[in-house]
């Protein structure tokens, strides 16, 4: 008789273990704000270039796009590079998560782009997307 009793209830709270579990490692993994380390790339000559964004923060700065790979911030400035245009790589430590986000999936297209056209396409995207953040704050 007693054992009918003892399994529903060691059930019980297991499910309820299990439960309160999940619920809480969903609600710190949304809350906590991550800083993650972005690459910024950054015009070193005001050049006359059509995708570009311009935040005057201590000074003014002047930015094709961004990448949260090192690897891919430098092969980005190697192509501008060979296009006559001087990039520079300012790391900046950014904490949106939904911009984050937003980052990582463009990094996957950065990769899979081969030539400078879709990069450009790809870096315009990410700028747009910054400046709609920044615009937000």
């Amino acid at each position: 008789m007693k054992m009918n009793f003892i399994i529903p209830i060691i059930s019980a709270i297991i499910l309820g273990y299990l439960c309160a579990n999940y619920v809480i490692s969903e609600y710190v993994s949304t809350s906590v704000v991550a800083y993650k380390e972005v690459y910024f790339l950054e015009l070193k000559d005001d050049i006359d270039i059509k995708n570009k964004l311009t935040i005057k923060e201590d000074k003014e700065y002047t930015y094709i796009g961004m990448t949260l790979s090192e690897e891919e911030a430098n092969n980005i400035k190697e192509i501008y590079n060979k296009n006559n245009i001087d990039i520079n790589i300012r790391k900046k430590d950014i904490s949106n998560n939904k911009f984050l986000s937003e980052l990582e999936q463009y990094d996957i297209l950065l990769k899979n782009s081969t030539t400078k056209e879709e990069i450009d396409n790809v870096l315009d995207s990410i700028l747009s997307s910054y400046e709609e953040i920044l615009n937000n704050r």
